[in-house]
């Protein structure tokens, strides 16, 4: 069984990450790419979001469907086999689990053009994990109505 306590936390930090991909998206390519404050701080909020995402994912397969995946894609990509997000949606998410892992262990070949159109394109699916999660955790009675409203 999920531990909620754990999966709620991640989900308010993942709304905290979406404020901050926010404020980051007001910014042109141009703009964002020759600060490097402002550069680092989003490519920073990105990996902390795709983090929470991938341990939401992952704790959710092993606690309440005990599949043991391979790697944080596949937690994503089973979440959709499982019914959790539709598999469509699933499928279109699953890709920043493979962004996570090249800001984490191959940040000398961060493509800045593919994290600005992350940012700017990607906040939107971030938005409807958190909301779909929150469903699911309703859905299963593990949690009450507050998580919607979050």
């Amino acid at each position: 069984m999920v531990d909620i306590q754990t999966v709620i936390e991640r989900l308010e930090a993942l709304k905290a990450y979406l404020a901050e991909l926010d404020r980051y998206a007001r910014y042109s390519f141009d703009e964002l790419t020759s600060d490097f404050v402002k550069y680092r701080a989003a490519e920073r909020s990105l990996q902390l979001t795709a983090q929470a995402i991938v341990d939401i994912a992952t704790h959710v397969v092993t606690a309440d469907y005990d599949t043991r995946v391979q790697d944080y894609r596949q937690a994503i990509e089973s979440l959709g086999e499982e019914g959790v997000l539709p598999p469509a949606f699933a499928e279109r998410l699953s890709p920043i689990a493979s962004f996570r892992n090249i800001l984490v262990h191959e940040y000398l070949a961060i493509d800045p053009v593919k994290l600005y159109d992350i940012l700017i394109h990607g906040r939107a699916d971030v938005e409807e994990f958190g909301q779909r999660i929150a469903v699911y955790l309703q859905r299963t009675g593990d949690v009450d109505d507050e998580v919607s409203n979050e």
